[in-house]
C-alpha cells in the first residue's frame, strides 16, 4: 500500500496525543505506520519538515471560525480563540506550532483575513505584522503554560492539583504578590485569556489604526 503525505500527518498527531512531544520521533511513528523508518524520509527529510506539516494541518478549522464582520477587533479576537482551540485539540500542540514558519494554506488564508482587517482600520503594514504576531505569540505562550499545567496536575481532593507547588513556604515576606497569589490557580482559563486578548486587540486598533470598526 501506498504510504500517503496526510496518512503519514494524521497518525503523527495520533501519536503526539499519545507521547507527547518528547515521545514523537521517526523510529515510533513508522512502526505506528507499520513501515521502516526509510519510508518516511522520501516525504519528510527531518522531524521539523514533519512538524511544519503537523502545525498546518493544526489549523485545518481555523479559517472557518474566524468572523469577519468587518469588525476588526472582532475578527482578531476571533482568530485568538480559534487558534486556541486548535492548539490545544492536541497533546503538546502549542510546542508543535511554536517555532514552525510555513507559508501553507491555512497559514496563508488566516493570515489574509486577519491582515485585512488591519489594514481596513487603518494599520500600516509595519503595525498591522507587529500586532498580528504578537497576538500569536500570547496565544503560543498561553496554550505552552496551559498545556503544562494539564500534564503536570494531579486531582487533589478539595483543592487545586498545583495549590501546593505554586504555595511558597514564605509569601507572607512578600505582602503585595500575596494579594494577587490566588488569582494564579483561577479556574476560568476562557477569561484569563479573554483578558489577555483584549489587552493587545483593542489597543493595537485604537493607537495605530486611530479607531476601532
Amino acid at each position: 500500500m501506498k504510504l500517503e503525505k496526510q496518512t503519514i500527518v494524521r497518525t503523527a498527531l495520533d501519536l503526539l496525543d499519545r507521547a507527547g512531544l518528547e515521545g514523537l520521533t521517526m523510529r515510533k511513528l513508522a512502526d505506528a505506520l507499520g513501515v521502516q523508518a526509510p519510508a518516511l524520509y522520501w516525504h519528510f527529510p527531518n522531524k521539523q519538515a514533519l512538524l511544519d506539516d503537523m502545525a498546518e494541518a493544526l489549523l485545518d478549522n481555523v479559517p472557518a471560525q474566524m468572523v469577519d464582520r468587518g469588525d476588526a477587533a472582532e475578527t482578531l479576537e476571533s482568530l485568538a480563540i480559534a487558534l486556541r482551540q486548535a492548539f490545544l485539540s492536541r497533546r503538546d500542540g502549542a510546542r508543535v506550532y511554536a517555532g514552525t514558519f510555513i507559508a501553507r494554506p491555512n497559514a496563508m488564508l488566516v493570515g489574509e483575513v486577519a491582515s485585512a482587517a488591519l489594514l481596513r482600520a487603518g494599520l500600516d503594514g509595519q503595525s498591522a505584522f507587529r500586532g498580528l504576531t504578537s497576538l500569536l505569540y500570547f496565544v503560543l505562550g498561553f496554550v505552552i503554560e496551559e498545556q503544562a499545567l494539564a500534564e503536570q496536575s494531579r486531582p487533589e481532593a478539595g483543592q487545586h492539583p498545583m495549590a501546593e507547588k505554586l504555595m511558597p513556604p514564605d509569601l507572607d515576606r512578600y505582602p503585595h504578590v500575596a494579594a494577587i497569589w490566588g488569582q494564579l490557580l483561577e479556574p476560568d482559563q476562557d477569561a484569563r485569556f479573554r483578558f489577555g486578548v483584549d489587552l493587545i486587540v483593542r489597543p493595537l486598533i485604537e493607537k495605530h489604526g486611530g479607531h476601532c470598526r
